[in-house]
């Protein structure tokens, strides 16, 4: 049976899933009206706790400030929404006890006389990690119990222990309570020299016309008639019959020829040219929130 001061601790503890994930703030405990002993607790998750779930108080272990079900995070999210202001009728404790699969398992340890004992230094760790085992892997996974909240099949003990030793490993894993690691994705951003072309040079021949102007010169025949005065007469015989008098006349023809001469050198030169591009990839990054933190500046 639970009294005051279990029930204010408990009241004040944080709920774990069972591998050691945090889950949330107690926000109220229902208490069996007979044996006085606490069967539920309202679990606040999600971000600020705004979310809450009915969880079973069995196969859970109450140690330190810290309250440690026996199901994972996913079962607690999906649990049946009932009404947390009222009493849990028959009905209601039976569909819960269905959803988390605890039908038989044994009651919460660590509150009451075993929680005084704890503290008074009367309870082994080694013990106290073994019952923890042996409650929540069975509630949580379902399996069957005896009347009295025992497994009575030893390669189910063994399989318990085994996942007790994991969360142990877990919870080191993670470094100390207090305290995540953030990480974050960052881009390498690099160059690399790839061919992105090619450019290439070639001569063709085209045909083409062109016009020079030469000046040429050509010679022609003009008759010119000149009188004889009775002194030159005197020098020729004069005589009439046929005759005849030629003259060679000539002029400039242009011959045309080609010749192949050199007038250009042309070559492919390369050259650098500066230019900035801009990439865009998505990356991912861890960030957190806070439950219970009153510094304004936390969460930033």
């Amino acid at each position: 049976m639970a009294n005051e001061r279990d029930l204010k601790e408990l009241f004040e503890a944080t709920a774990y899933d069972n591998t050691g994930d945090k889950l949330g703030d107690i926000k109220e405990i229902f208490v069996d009206d007979e044996t006085g002993a606490p069967t539920f607790v309202e679990v606040g998750h999600g971000l600020f706790g705004m979310s809450s779930s009915l969880v079973p108080l069995r196969g859970a272990n109450f140690e330190g400030d810290a309250l440690n079900l026996a199901f994972s995070k996913d079962r607690v999210k999906d649990a049946p929404e009932l009404d947390s202001d009222r009493n849990l009728t028959s009905e209601q404790q039976d569909e819960l006890y269905r959803h988390y699969g605890v039908q038989d398992a044994p009651g919460i340890t660590g509150v009451g006389s075993d929680r005084r004992e704890a503290a008074a230094g009367e309870r082994e760790v080694a013990g106290d990690k073994a019952g923890y085992a042996a409650a929540g892997a069975g509630a949580g996974a379902g399996v069957g119990a005896a009347a009295d909240g025992k497994h009575h099949a030893e390669d189910d003990v063994d399989a318990e222990r085994r996942a007790a030793a994991d969360v142990d490993a877990q919870r080191q894993a993670a470094g100390n309570a207090d305290e995540i690691i953030r990480s974050e994705e960052r881009l390498n951003v690099g160059k690399e020299r790839v061919a992105s072309g090619e450019a290439r040079l070639r001569k063709y021949v085209v045909e083409d016309t062109e016009q020079v102007e030469v000046p040429v010169t050509r010679e022609e025949v003009r008759v010119e008639r000149t009188p004889i005065s009775e002194e030159d007469a005197k020098n020729f015989t004069g005589k009439i019959g046929e005759e005849e008098a030629s003259v060679t006349l000539h002029e400039e023809r242009v011959n045309v020829s080609k010749d192949t001469v050199p007038v250009e050198k042309i070559a492919l030169n390369k050259e650098q040219v500066q230019d900035t591009e801009t990439v865009s990839e998505t990356v991912r990054k861890e960030q957190f929130d806070t439950e219970g933190v009153t510094d304004p500046k936390a969460g930033k």
